[in-house]
């Protein structure tokens, strides 16, 4: 009988334990939310995709194959499908004194601008995809909207805009892989760790003709 009630009283003991622990927890959140709300800072969901995203399995496939520079194949992804339908452009050397200009004022390295340009439009500021993006770094309506662009064809708008909205994910994202990540398929997919095929081939693709203008010296 005695024994019976000892471990009636440990049970008990145990569970008033885990109530105890259950209630410092709820104390400690609610104690985070009411610093919040009373500073009016809430966290960005984005704020820890940087180092969640380099475990996805699919992103280190990307971060693998663009480290050993190889070619995209194999992949069952058509590189073309993604390029606007205007064809190719002239060279981007004609664009150069804007690369490198906003490429300076926004914090850029200018051959991942350059890289981006190619790789969005082949040098073409005309050219229009068949999801609505327009220009040299092919800006999506929205995006443009969100920048103040009024001149989506205009090359030295189109570069500055473009400069800076890339400028903005790389100091959200804290990586250039995210960033090229969110540029193609939007923040909204980065943040929901979707990854579309298409994309994987464009990140890579991009960090490729990166390097080849690196070790060009800019050309």
């Amino acid at each position: 009988m005695r024994r019976h009630i000892r471990s009636l009283l440990s049970s008990g003991a145990k569970q008033d334990f885990r109530y105890g622990c259950m209630a410092c927890a709820a104390a400690l959140l609610w104690g985070a939310l009411s610093v919040q709300a009373a500073t009016g800072q809430v966290p960005d969901p984005a704020s820890d995709i940087a180092a969640r995203s380099y475990d996805h399995q699919t992103l280190n496939g990307i971060l693998g194959r663009s480290a050993r520079l190889s070619p995209v194949t194999g992949s069952g992804v058509s590189i073309d499908s993604m390029r606007p339908s205007t064809g190719s452009g002239p060279s981007l050397r004609l664009y150069a004194e804007a690369i490198e200009r906003y490429s300076r004022e926004h914090g850029v390295d200018a051959d991942l601008v350059r890289a981006v340009i190619q790789v969005e439009s082949s040098g073409n500021a005309r050219a229009v995809s068949p999801r609505g993006a327009a220009g040299l770094m092919q800006l999506m309506p929205a995006t443009a909207r969100e920048l103040g662009v009024t001149d989506v064809f205009d090359p030295d708008t189109n570069i500055e805009a473009g400069t800076r909205y890339l400028r903005s994910l790389l100091d959200r994202f804290q990586s250039v892989e995210v960033a090229l990540w969110a540029y193609n398929a939007g923040p909204s997919a980065v943040i929901a760790g979707r990854l579309p095929a298409e994309t994987e081939a464009y990140v890579h693709r991009v960090l490729v003709q990166r390097r080849r203008y690196q070790q060009q010296a800019g050309w």
